[in-house]
C-alpha cells in the first residue's frame, strides 16, 4: 500500500513539475526568440510543439489498444450503448481506434514533411487553418462510415451522445 501511494504521488509530482516547466518555459522561449529576431527557430519550436501533440493524441488511442485495455472508442460506445458490445460493434470500435491513431501519426507526418519540403506558408496553412477542419472531416468521414458499416446501429444525436457523456462522467 506504501509503494503505491509513494508511486502515485510520485507521479504527480513528475506531472505537476512538467506542466510547470512547461507553462513557465515555453513563453520565456518564445520570448527568447521573439527577442533575438530568430523568427526561424521559433517555426522549428511550433513544428515539434504540432508534432509533439500529435503523436501524443495518437500515443492515447494507441495505448488504449494494448493487451487487456478497452479501446479508447469502445469506452464511448459502451458509455452510448452500455457495457456488453455485440462483437461486430467491439471490432468497429477497436479499428475506429486505431484509425484516430493512424490519423494523428499521419498529421505529424504531413507537417514535418510540409516544413521541410513545402514554403512556410503552405505548411502554416496546414497547421493553424487546415488542422481543425481535417479533425471535423475525421468526425464526418467516421460517422458516414459507422452508418454503412452497421446500419443496424442505433443513431443518437450528436447532442444526445455528448450529454450522455458528461453524465457518465460526472457519475463515475
Amino acid at each position: 500500500m506504501k509503494l503505491l501511494l509513494k508511486t502515485s504521488s510520485s507521479k504527480i509530482i513528475t506531472v505537476t513539475t512538467a506542466a510547470i516547466v512547461a507553462i513557465v518555459g515555453y513563453p520565456l522561449l518564445m520570448h527568447h526568440f521573439l527577442h533575438n529576431g530568430q523568427y526561424q527557430d521559433l517555426a522549428l519550436i511550433y513544428l515539434m510543439q504540432f508534432i509533439v501533440t500529435q503523436l501524443l493524441l495518437a500515443a492515447v488511442f494507441a495505448s488504449t489498444l494494448l493487451p487487456g485495455k478497452t479501446p479508447l472508442i469502445t469506452h464511448f460506445a459502451q458509455m452510448v450503448y452500455g457495457l456488453e458490445l455485440p462483437s461486430e460493434i467491439d471490432r468497429y470500435c477497436r479499428n475506429t481506434t486505431w484509425a484516430w491513431a493512424l490519423f494523428f501519426i499521419a498529421l505529424a507526418l504531413i507537417s514535418l514533411l510540409l516544413f521541410t519540403f513545402a514554403s512556410a506558408a503552405i505548411w502554416s496553412f496546414f497547421c493553424n487553418v487546415l488542422y481543425f477542419p481535417l479533425i471535423a472531416m475525421m468526425f464526418v468521414v467516421e460517422y458516414f462510415v459507422r452508418s454503412y458499416s452497421l446500419p443496424h446501429l442505433k443513431r443518437l444525436p450528436i447532442l444526445k451522445g455528448w450529454n450522455l457523456y458528461w453524465e457518465n462522467k460526472k457519475s463515475s
